[in-house]
């Protein structure tokens, strides 16, 4: 007892210094553990896509014309279309269970989220940018990401620990194991040799079988799909759906999409930082803020009895 209180008493000042900076640091590496999580890795890949955008569809460049008499065929096809195929690609139709099901689930969010952002434009005939479509389609993919998957996924590690039954999805074999197929790169070709869909038209894209979601994979294939969709965009019933009636397959900045132009993200290296931060986080909570607490109130009361 008698040696347990001479380590309060003596060299106060200085073990207030080293306890109060060993506590900082571990408080700081668990933070910085938990905070990132799989979504910064998604945000990166979000990125890339952001800049595929900006150089397929550069803004003002392709502006579909609200005043055309086709818009709203092409609005209720084409552009609606976008978002389901967007969706019901990324469902494995060859394993998933309940396939008719889930897809049905996916086209009515897919339906409803274009009706909720585009109907206005129907209603005025405005014009749509095909660049804020298409960044859109983003937000959409992360929506259904968090409607669907998991919030972790689009969301900063330690929102997603705090989200009911967050903890339980973190360290499930099941979010790994999807963590690790969307992190994987197949041939292109042999990927899209299983995605069954029809060619862009008038009735816009619609997928028929997919083998889902190697991410990667995916996005170049819909992203290559929307290139042929602009180019439909140039004769739809003979005529130049754009407001710029000059463009034309020739003057297209980007033509084509490939794998290596994406981020690749690291999924499952995420994951582990994040389920080895989530550990240090519960111990910080547990052991290290009450025993920080404890050492630091005996240290104080030391120092102002005198102690040095």
């Amino acid at each position: 007892m008698k040696k347990f209180l001479n380590f309060y008493s003596t060299k106060v000042k200085l073990k207030i210094i080293v306890f109060s900076s060993v506590f900082a640091f571990y408080f700081l590496l668990s933070f910085l553990m938990v905070s990132p999580g799989v979504g910064l890795e998604s945000l990166r890949f979000i990125n890339s896509i952001h800049d595929q955008i900006s150089q397929v569809m550069p803004k003002g460049v392709y502006v579909i014309d609200g005043k055309d008499p086709s818009f709203n065929t092409v609005l209720e096809s084409v552009v609606k279309k976008s978002y389901s195929a967007d969706a019901i690609s990324t469902l494995n139709s060859y394993e998933t269970v309940n396939y008719e099901q889930r897809r049905n689930e996916y086209e009515k969010f897919s339906n409803d989220w274009f009706e909720s952002k585009w109907s206005s434009y129907r209603e005025q005939q405005k014009d749509i940018d095909l660049f804020d479509l298409g960044n859109d389609l983003v937000e959409f993919d992360k929506a259904v990401s968090t409607e669907f998957l998991s919030y972790g996924y689009v969301h900063a590690g330690i929102q997603w620990m705090f989200q009911p039954g967050g903890l339980s999805d973190i360290f499930s074999s099941e979010r790994k194991e999807d963590l690790l197929r969307n992190q994987t790169i197949i041939d292109q070709y042999l990927y899209e040799s299983k995605i069954k869909s029809s060619d862009p038209g008038i009735d816009g894209i619609n997928v028929y079988d997919s083998p889902g979601t190697l991410l990667i994979n995916n996005k170049v294939w819909y992203l290559n799909k929307q290139i042929e969709n602009i180019k439909y965009g140039f004769n739809v019933f003979g005529h130049n759906i754009f407001k710029d009636k000059t463009l034309n397959e020739s003057k297209m900045p980007k033509t084509k999409v490939s794998a290596d132009e994406l981020y690749l993200p690291h999924f499952t290296d995420t994951l582990d930082t994040l389920r080895a931060g989530v550990v240090f986080f519960f111990i910080l909570l547990i052991v290290v803020i009450p025993g920080y607490t404890f050492t630091i109130t005996m240290l104080i009361i030391n120092k102002k009895k005198g102690n040095k």
